[in-house]
């Protein structure tokens, strides 16, 4: 997974493909408009230089699921710098999740062990503090492999032992209002497993 940031007011006129978060470069090979970020010569991230003289952006901050034309024309750029093209977004990271259970924590009288369903099967436990989860309940997460508005990778791991293999995310979180208090709740128009930036059913 990548992820495209432009933000003028904040950044200038640079578009941001991050590739891999975690790393930091430590070496740089820039043609033409296009930087390359390498860590131990493995391809990290890569800037593109005066971008809105190619296409006019009015993001500011992470464009989730950006359009097929302009991973085109970003890609031109790419090739002639001589790096490989990107692929096409297909999958935003986040995802529509039903709650099947909740159980007290045992370690954290504030927090729940929540289960997850995602469709196909596929049931994932995660841990909140959020007060308002409900069995039934949709909710949108950021699913393991996520770069999020942040910028930071979103990885399973274990808190206070409980498995946390789920993001489950706030209305702010997802840049859509200004909730950060409680989990978003999804009323209608999906199932479980739907990508929530690229539709539900």
């Amino acid at each position: 997974m990548y992820r495209l940031f432009y933000n003028y007011k904040v950044m200038g006129d640079v578009l941001y493909v991050v590739i891999d978060p975690l790393s930091y470069p430590d070496q740089v090979e820039k043609i033409g408009n296009v930087a390359a970020l390498y860590k131990e010569k493995k391809l990290i991230g890569i800037n593109l230089f005066d971008f809105g003289e190619l296409v006019k952006l009015h993001t500011e901050g992470m464009i989730v699921t950006p359009e097929d034309k302009l991973i085109d024309v970003i890609n031109s750029e790419l090739q002639n710098a001589g790096l490989s093209p990107l692929p096409y977004t297909r999958d935003s990271g986040y995802h529509v999740g039903k709650i099947v259970s909740l159980e007290e924590h045992p370690l954290d009288e504030k927090a729940q062990i929540v289960h997850l369903d995602f469709g196909n099967n596929k049931i994932v436990e995660t841990t909140s503090h959020y007060p308002n989860l409900a069995v039934g309940e949709l909710l949108v997460c950021a699913l393991v492999g996520t770069i999020k508005f942040d910028g930071t990778l979103f990885r399973a791991g274990l808190v206070r032992n409980i498995g946390h293999e789920a993001d489950i995310c706030s209305e702010k979180e997802l840049r859509i209002g200004e909730d950060f208090k409680q989990a978003f709740i999804v009323k209608e128009g999906y199932l479980s497993g739907d990508d929530f930036y690229l539709g539900g059913k």
